[in-house]
């Protein structure tokens, strides 16, 4: 245990927005920080933080506004083409036969027996977190985030997602009753992620985040992404939404690669 008084701490943001790597490399540097294990696909309430320190989870947001006073919320942005791309290529939103979820049902609960058997073993990290099909995180969008599905196509309800999602994180940093401090996951670097630490009550020199932050690679949780620039996605609200609030953060939406 930190011979420090700690804050407790959410990281959060939208999917695909670097919540498993912040999850790792947290965890690494001394706290006991895990990944959707306060915040999960099932949560309809904030219950406590269950022995973490802290909890690295784009689920959180719908609860914020239901956590302690004291509690930190580190606001990871990206760029919006870079997370519709990542959720067009895993089909996140796309139209799904119950065919395919059910399949995939069966898929992610065999997937968790194997793991089962492995931590058991001891191959791998223990985790209560149990099987989590990709029907469960989608009926989570749907519960918190209605106003996305009757968009006609899944790059507007990405759209939609990314600029209504990050909204909320900015409406609990607006009411003021908690603090929250926004990083851009392209340009968080280790000094950044010292002055993260600090604040929750664990100065670590940046010097030594390096030394952890250089053997975890960035594309920690990489998947499969689309092929789309922005003038593909359809022009209408959602984009005009996305657009809009890409600005704010500092972001041009035609070019994610342009540090904001």
């Amino acid at each position: 245990m930190p011979p420090y008084p700690l804050r407790p701490f959410v990281v959060t943001g939208c999917a695909r927005s670097g919540t498993t790597y912040a999850s790792v490399a947290l965890t690494r540097l001394g706290l006991r920080c895990g990944h959707e294990v306060v915040f999960g696909p099932d949560t309809r309430a904030f219950t406590g933080f269950r022995g973490q320190h802290g909890d690295a989870s784009w689920l959180a947001v719908p609860f914020l506004d239901q956590l302690p006073d004291d509690t930190l919320v580190l606001h990871r942005v990206r760029h919006p083409l870079r997370v519709v791309r990542s959720l067009l290529g895993i089909r996140f939103f796309d139209d799904r036969s119950r065919a395919f979820l059910a399949g995939d049902v069966a898929y992610t609960a065999v997937k968790w027996r194997v793991r089962e058997v492995l931590m058991r073993m001891g191959e791998v990290e223990q985790s209560e977190k149990g099987a989590r099909p990709h029907r469960s995180y989608r009926r989570y969008v749907r519960t918190y985030a209605p106003e996305v599905w009757p968009e006609p196509t899944a790059a507007e309800r990405a759209l939609r997602y990314w600029a209504g999602w990050n909204r909320r994180v900015d409406a609990v940093a607006a009411a003021g009753r908690l603090e929250v401090r926004r990083h851009h996951v392209e340009t968080l670097d280790d000094a950044g992620l010292a002055d993260e630490l600090a604040a929750i009550g664990l100065p670590v020199a940046p010097e030594h985040v390096a030394l952890v932050t250089a053997a975890l690679p960035r594309d920690t949780n990489t998947r499969r992404v689309a092929t789309v620039d922005w003038e593909d996605l359809p022009d209408g609200p959602a984009r005009w939404a996305a657009e809009k609030l890409a600005l704010e953060y500092g972001y041009d939406p035609r070019r994610p690669d342009a540090a904001p």
